[in-house]
């Protein structure tokens, strides 16, 4: 679209005057044309008064029950229905749960989205329907590639964690959902987490791709995979790293760490890894020399 400018001096400084109703240029003072006022014909001195006055609600949202379409009367009322009771407990607490793990809006929307499209299912769900909610949330992460822990879920909702993935898995199976959570995203977590350089998450996503391509990676744990690759990375690039730690902060045990570790350990034979690790590697302690030069300076 093309920069609206003056017609009498060529000025792109136009203002929109809302008391005149008109588009001023701010140089040269010509009215170029009149705009539509479109702020309320009222006014409101408190908050109080905002709210009676205003005659439209909060935009369209997944997380109320009625969409948030509701009139005055219609809240007011008695709700009657078993289902829509059903679906304000599910809802509310998809919310809190959203809240407490402090989630996009959007992941906690689809989640909304999702108890929708199980329409009548809810009710052949009856011996889950104290993990749906959770499972849900957990769902709606994993679509959306959120790298959060069925761990952190759970202790949030207060539920053992074998119940909400059997939920879960049931619910992606009824839905024919995905999961699009990759091994990169868990590499950059575990990266941020450990306080670990960029050049770390950049080599490890390098030996993991090499290690899928070798078919090292089908059917392995994703965490355990972006460990082990995360772990490589950092040895080869000298920067020490404690297993303890690792297996404790992305929550695998030691002997699946070291699994994958010793499946990895061929793909650090490539040549290409092992140069451009070495480049990165003087990198860094260019890097390093030149920071602490500036510290004895100052």
């Amino acid at each position: 679209m093309d920069e609206l400018r003056c017609t009498s001096c060529g000025s792109a400084n136009i203002i929109e005057d809302k008391n005149s109703g008109e588009l001023v240029c701010g140089d040269c003072g010509h009215v170029l044309d009149r705009i539509i006022y479109s702020d309320p014909e009222w006014r409101a001195y408190s908050y109080g008064d905002r709210v009676k006055r205003e005659r439209a609600g909060a935009p369209i949202t997944p997380l109320l029950h009625d969409l948030g379409l509701s009139t005055r009367y219609r809240k007011n009322s008695k709700i009657n229905s078993d289902e829509e009771r059903t679906m304000i407990a599910i809802l509310s607490e998809i919310y809190r749960i959203s809240s407490s793990l402090n989630i996009p809006q959007s992941a906690a929307q689809a989640a909304a989205i999702f108890l929708r499209k199980l329409g009548r299912e809810i009710r052949s769900s009856r011996k889950f329907l104290r993990a749906l909610p959770a499972s849900l949330i957990y769902l709606s992460l994993k679509v959306h590639g959120i790298p959060r822990d069925l761990k952190e879920v759970a202790e949030v909702s207060g539920l053992e964690q074998k119940i909400i993935r059997r939920c879960y898995l049931k619910l992606a199976e009824s839905l024919k959902v995905r999961s699009l959570t990759d091994v990169d995203v868990y590499i950059s977590k575990m990266v941020k987490i450990l306080g670990l350089p960029g050049e770390v998450e950049h080599l490890a996503n390098d030996i993991y791709k090499k290690s899928a391509i070798k078919g090292l990676t089908q059917g392995k744990n994703t965490k355990a995979i972006a460990a082990a690759a995360t772990y490589l990375a950092a040895r080869t690039l000298g920067i020490s790293i404690s297993q303890r730690r690792l297996v404790k902060e992305v929550g695998v045990s030691k002997s699946t760490l070291r699994r994958r570790l010793r499946e990895f350990e061929a793909v650090l034979s490539d040549g290409n890894i092992r140069k451009e690790s070495r480049i990165t590697l003087r990198r860094i302690n260019l890097a390093t020399e030149v920071n602490e030069i500036g510290r004895r300076s100052h």
